[in-house]
């Protein structure tokens, strides 16, 4: 047990060792979505009216991904994760009366969930 966690801890370090590193340059917001789609002709309007959005504010998709596998957990089929230059502007994205609007078709057609958060992209070694 005792090698376990010393092992567990060394590989912490070393992760925490690089995001400080990255830190010295401007944190990156994240919205990174997780569901199942229960009825497609609802999500496709979603796609529809959401699709242009995110380069309004910035952002940019990074994955999506319909038939993501799972290799541990439980986690749902579709996984999307979308960059925007700051946490701020995926805030700004996420609230926007625009995307409210769409959003309300996403939760309709699926389950799941949606987190934001900030991320730091370590730097090239």
């Amino acid at each position: 047990m005792k090698r376990f966690v010393k092992g567990t801890l060394a590989a912490f370090a070393l992760a925490f060792a690089g995001v400080s590193q990255a830190q010295d340059a401007q944190a990156h917001g994240y919205l990174i979505a997780n569901y199942d789609i229960k009825d497609q002709a609802t999500f496709q309007a979603y796609m529809d009216a959401a699709g242009p959005l995110a380069t309004e504010f910035g952002g940019r998709v990074i994955v999506f991904n319909p038939k993501a596998q799972a290799v541990e957990g439980k986690p749902r089929s579709v996984m999307a994760i979308v960059e925007f230059p700051s946490l701020a502007d995926a805030q700004r994205f996420y609230n926007s009366p625009e995307y409210s609007a769409a959003k309300r078709l996403r939760v309709q057609a699926t389950e799941g969930t949606v987190i934001m958060t900030e991320g730091y992209v370590p730097a090239p070694q």
